[in-house]
């Protein structure tokens, strides 16, 4: 399978004069432009970063994507750096990565400065806003060949973050899947919104179009007006969010004319019906959900045009496996709850220095991904939660997404997450967080009268929060893990 720069080159030679980038303030770039400045850059870490592993420390801009092709053709492998971890995390990705050179930028100077002193004298700093981070005469490049592609540092349940290796092949395989499944093309065109150290972003609103010639509308935080006025604008057919972004969407009044897009996707959470049936009355276009997690470069599922079920996340990938397995690790029928299960040559190659937690996470070539759902007849696959997650009370399994759906069917109710609490009696019982909509006025009565009357009594909370917020990863994920 080719690496990634050679697909590049493929895609540059095909679509060379054609637009493949265009920033918020309206300014663009072609593939042959973005190709002459990959070159440029490449070659300068080729003389500059004696190692292989090079951190990218960017907002969403031209130069994460350059400088993220670059490190490819280089023949290194890319880290890039989630920018909202406090300096001690990245210090310990710094190391733990063999990360002998990074590019930054000057909006991270204070971060810049605490972990400056942990590469000592064999780190290289590039700054991506110097007036020499390109140079002007630089020697073409050509890709080396490299394996692993990307580290991902997940953030860890517990302790510190884990290295997801992800290699060329992983990536382009998944790829290939993602562009079988939805028919992505150079007639689409992706709005750009999540942050590009997320690997949601990386494959989906980066290699997905990159790589096909499609064009790439980059934004870089999530302004609901102008997410609306960008798609009018630029006739945006694909972009993916997370539902709490959809939801903002939805309640917005702005008159846009968004008729152009055909394929908006929802993953990185569960995305509640009430929220995909309010985008639709909004827009008249659906909202298609998949799955995926790091593990799988990502995506391991996905709801497309004309095979759609909402509330499931779709079918599995084209070359791509899932599986519900029991604790034993047997295959589980139809309709039956477990362990989702994965393979493909999607799956990582392994957490970066672990070998004994990578032996635990993927058996035979099947990654364990920790959710619990079930698969109907038909292939399509409902997520019920984490394995983690799941509330045993007094015996009885009680999943936290439906009785999140059922909370966000209330009028009143703007989202909610629900975990399990210690209770002498039962051993756990559910509690709900739950942000109001503006202006609604909630009590936990009335929640539990309005749950008592859609569930069992059993898996109705036996506490209601009412909070402003909840506590979320950088990409808008609930951290239900904080809320225990």
């Amino acid at each position: 399978m080719p690496f990634i720069s050679e697909m590049f080159d493929q895609a540059v030679a095909k679509h060379r004069d054609r637009t493949a980038l265009v920033d918020e303030t309206g300014r663009s770039w072609s593939f042959g432009e973005l190709d002459g400045e990959v070159h440029r850059l490449a070659a300068r870490i080729q003389n500059e970063v004696p190692g292989n592993a090079v951190g990218i420390l960017l907002l969403n801009s031209e130069r994460y994507l350059i400088s993220m092709l670059a490190v490819w053709r280089a023949g290194k492998t890319a880290v890039p750096l989630n920018y909202l971890l406090p300096p001690q995390d990245l210090g310990f990705i710094l190391k733990d990565s063999g990360m002998s050179g990074l590019i930054a930028s000057g909006f991270f100077n204070e971060a810049l400065t605490k972990i400056r002193p942990l590469f000592g004298d064999r780190g290289t700093i590039l700054m991506a806003d110097a007036p020499d981070f390109l140079p002007p005469d630089a020697a073409r490049a050509e890709a080396a060949d490299q394996d692993p592609a990307l580290f991902l540092y997940t953030s860890g349940t517990t302790g510190r973050p884990k290295g997801v290796v992800l290699t060329h092949a992983n990536l382009l395989a998944n790829v290939r899947s993602c562009q079988q499944a939805g028919d992505f093309d150079e007639t689409d065109s992706f709005l750009c919104l999540l942050p590009f150290f997320h690997t949601y972003a990386i494959t989906g609103t980066f290699l997905l179009p990159m790589l096909h010639g499609a064009k790439m509308v980059l934004l870089d935080r999530f302004q609901p007006v102008k997410v609306l006025n960008l798609i009018a604008a630029h006739g945006i057919t694909c972009f993916l969010a997370i539902p709490s972004m959809y939801r903002v969407l939805a309640a917005t009044e702005e008159p846009v004319d968004v008729s152009s897009l055909r394929f908006p996707i929802s993953g990185g959470e569960p995305l509640p019906v009430a929220v995909a049936e309010a985008f639709q009355a909004r827009f008249g276009v659906d909202i298609f959900e998949g799955y995926g997690q790091t593990e799988a470069a990502p995506v391991v599922s996905l709801n497309v045009p004309g095979a759609r079920k909402l509330g499931t996340v779709g079918r599995a990938l084209p070359n791509v496996e899932m599986a519900i397995w029991d604790d034993e690790k047997t295959p589980l029928p139809a309709g039956d709850v477990g362990e989702i299960m994965v393979r493909g040559d999607n799956v990582m190659a392994g957490y970066r220095n672990l070998p004994e937690e990578t032996a635990r996470t993927v058996t035979d070539g099947w990654l364990h991904t920790g959710d619990l759902g079930h698969m109907d007849a038909d292939g399509y696959v409902t997520i019920t939660g984490r394995k983690k997650d799941l509330i045993i009370s007094a015996g009885e399994n009680i999943y936290p997404r439906e009785i999140e759906e059922v909370l966000h069917q209330h009028v009143g109710v703007k989202e909610a997450a629900v975990i399990g609490i210690a209770d002498e009696t039962r051993g756990e019982v559910p509690k709900a967080f739950v942000i109001g909509q503006e202006g609604a006025a909630l009590d936990d009565k009335e929640l539990r009268s309005f749950c008592r009357e859609r569930m069992a009594a059993y898996k109705v909370p036996r506490v209601f929060e009412i909070v402003p917020d909840l506590p979320r990863n950088p990409t808008g994920k609930v951290l239900k893990r904080m809320l225990k």
